[in-house]
């Protein structure tokens, strides 16, 4: 009878220790991974100019840091998705970068310069200004579909730093949330610059919205060289 419990038993306990020893590897990685290095990469993506970012700021001039947020969040909900896709189809992305480059790159061109031509025509005023906050989100949502920066950046981010050192799904998904997190932090940075200055931007709307025009303009030109 005792024979037969110690039996049952060391299947309990090999998965016990397997799975201690998991824990422990992957500890040991969080521990050795190169933080510092990653963290710097990801903070200089990021807060760099961008369609997130000039979007962001256009918002916060046009209707306020905190009326800006339906759109920001459609953002990093967007931003997280792409980030876990980049995570989960990684190989298969890099596969077919030569097969989706080109209309990816034309898509999102055209909707890079359409943006631009909105900014272009846009008024900025200090007036209450109500929104849609679903389609403000949805706006944010569907950008990141076709930021083409954004999808570098996860695909640089897992082939360079996480996939390397990391396996574990849970592991892989707190990544992918920091990424977006990051991305989306900065987001906010911008957001509220353009809300600070609200009243600054509406006595030169002209000015900014041809800078931010042409930042867009700048952005849409970088898919190609």
């Amino acid at each position: 009878m005792q024979i037969l419990t110690s039996h049952q038993k060391e299947p309990n306990n090999s998965r016990y220790n397997f799975l201690t020893s998991r824990t422990i590897l992957i500890k040991d990685n969080l521990i050795m991974f190169s933080w510092s290095t990653f963290i710097l990469y990801a903070f200089a993506s990021t807060i760099t100019p961008g369609p997130n970012n000039i979007m962001s700021m256009s918002w916060g001039m046009r209707v306020g840091f905190f009326k800006a947020l339906p759109f920001n969040a459609g953002i990093i909900t967007g931003f997280f998705a792409v980030m876990l896709l980049c995570c989960i189809f990684c190989a298969t992305l890099n596969s077919m970068i030569p097969q989706i480059m080109l209309p990816m790159k034309i898509l999102g061109t055209l909707y890079l310069l359409w943006l631009a031509w909105k900014i272009l025509t846009a008024v900025y005023s200090v007036k209450p200004f109500e929104i849609d906050n679903k389609k403000a989100f949805i706006s944010g949502f569907c950008l990141q579909f076709v930021n083409v920066k954004i999808m570098v950046y996860g695909i640089l981010s897992m082939q360079v730093f996480i996939l390397p050192n990391f396996s574990e799904p849970a592991t892989l998904g707190f990544f992918s949330f920091f990424l977006a997190a990051m991305g989306s932090a900065c987001n906010l940075v911008w957001s509220a610059f353009g809300s600070i200055f609200a009243r600054l931007f509406a006595n030169y709307t002209r000015p900014i919205n041809i800078v931010l025009a042409l930042s867009l303009g700048f952005c849409a030109a970088s898919l190609w060289f």
